[in-house]
């Protein structure tokens, strides 16, 4: 660990950042699917199985991806997630029955976002803990905003190459980027902080919990609790913003293909701004009040009727969806200190993994009951308003968890 003391941390987030890219590019998987549906002729509803294959995958090996972290450290963890990400797209390409899709795309791929996503911002977060948040944002950022590069890439690879090319293509882009920036990566030394800064006074949240500790800990579960109600609404409005906007505001498919950009613009931009912010105001007060506003915004949407003004709530939940995702990790390292952070935000984020399902799957039953999508709104609200309640418990349990208790000043 000598060598990390000579790292640039910056050049260690930047190269962080490179990867978390990759992995968001599952977010342009839509480019490819129905390409590679109609020229291999396949189902179209088997070829999608590929994709809830991979994101069960990403949810599962998050949390293997955190012990992995704290056995072997993140230099080999990247470098490894890298490559097998890289080598899921690349295989994809040379998929001759569905069977091996599910197996390269679904699996590999998965397993590679799994080891590679979480661990990866919770590296980036330990470089910079004096401004945890911006690290956060940074890492979580970028990846949001993959699918504005990799898709245009996709649309241009297809009008020039077949689908099976195209994979192959963008799996050799990813092994590149993941080959050129992943072997600099690396924790910092035990002990190491950045010049001119004093960590704060000792208290529940610095120690270093593991993750047996955290689970007997009520802030562990209001924590994940908090995660799972902030994140249906915006992966409700990822997972149907089209079928949405063209029934709340009558958009075109040109207007729809324009939505993604917007989303993924506002999405970047609450990952980057709140998270920068939540340094100064505190994790705990950022969640609440982006909580708050989301929930006026889904009862505001559940009630437009015009392009602009969709476009508006869109905005405003994307930015309050991306600045609640780069908010977590440091508030998991606030609240249970960095030393296992890897494996402690693992956990915290399976509730994320849970909410990909609800949040979809609850539009789409509300769409089919009701022939609109009003409800599915008011359902959201109603989790952000849960959310911002989980976190205000979670944050004045904190507050009571750091005073010394009446027994010989022992802490809870």
């Amino acid at each position: 660990m000598k060598n990390n003391k000579q790292k640039n941390r910056w050049l260690v987030l930047f190269c962080i950042c490179c990867n978390t890219f990759c992995f968001g590019g599952v977010y342009a998987w839509s480019a490819f699917s129905g390409e590679l549906a109609a020229y291999m002729g396949w189902d179209y509803s088997r070829v999608t199985l590929a994709y809830s294959i991979m994101l069960m995958m990403i949810a599962a090996m998050g949390l293997v991806g955190g012990m992995l972290l704290q056995r072997f450290g993140a230099r080999r963890l990247m470098i490894a997630a890298g490559i097998m990400w890289g080598l899921g797209w690349f295989a994809t390409g040379f998929a001759k029955n569905i069977f091996m899709l599910y197996v390269s795309l679904g699996v590999l791929a998965g397993c590679a976002s799994g080891f590679g996503y979480n661990p990866g911002v919770v590296t980036a977060v330990s470089w910079f803990p004096d401004k945890k948040g911006f690290a956060s944002g940074m890492a979580v950022g970028v990846c949001g905003m993959s699918s504005l590069v990799v898709a245009p890439l996709a649309n241009f690879l297809l009008t020039r190459f077949n689908v099976m090319t195209a994979f192959q293509m963008v799996g050799g882009f990813f092994l590149v980027i993941s080959a050129a920036t992943s072997w600099y990566i690396d924790g910092p030394a035990p002990g190491w902080k950045p010049e001119g800064y004093e960590p704060p006074d000792v208290s529940a949240g610095t120690d270093g919990r593991t993750w047996r500790e955290m689970l007997k800990d009520p802030r562990g579960y209001l924590l994940w609790a908090t995660l799972l109600c902030a994140s249906v609404a915006g992966l409700m409005l990822i997972g149907h913003a089209s079928k949405i906007g063209q029934e709340v505001a009558g958009i075109t498919a040109a207007q729809a293909a324009l939505l993604v950009g917007i989303m993924a613009v506002a999405n970047f931009g609450g990952r980057l701004m709140l998270g920068s912010l939540s340094d100064v105001l505190g994790r705990h007060q950022i969640v609440i009040g982006v909580m708050l506003l989301c929930a006026l915004d889904m009862v505001f949407l559940s009630r437009v009727s015009t392009f602009p003004a969709f476009v508006a709530a869109i905005v405003i939940a994307g930015v309050c969806f991306g600045g609640t995702l780069a908010t977590f990790s440091a508030l998991s390292s606030d609240t249970f200190g960095p030393k296992y952070n890897g494996i402690n935000y693992s956990i915290i984020f399976t509730g994320y993994g849970i909410a990909s399902m609800v949040g979809p799957n609850v539009a789409t039953a509300i769409k089919s009951a009701s022939g609109s999508y009003s409800g599915a709104f008011l359902f959201a609200a109603v989790c952000s308003i849960l959310a911002a309640g989980l976190c205000l418990t979670a944050k004045t349990w904190k507050i009571r968890a750091g005073k010394p208790a009446q027994n010989g000043g022992r802490k809870c």
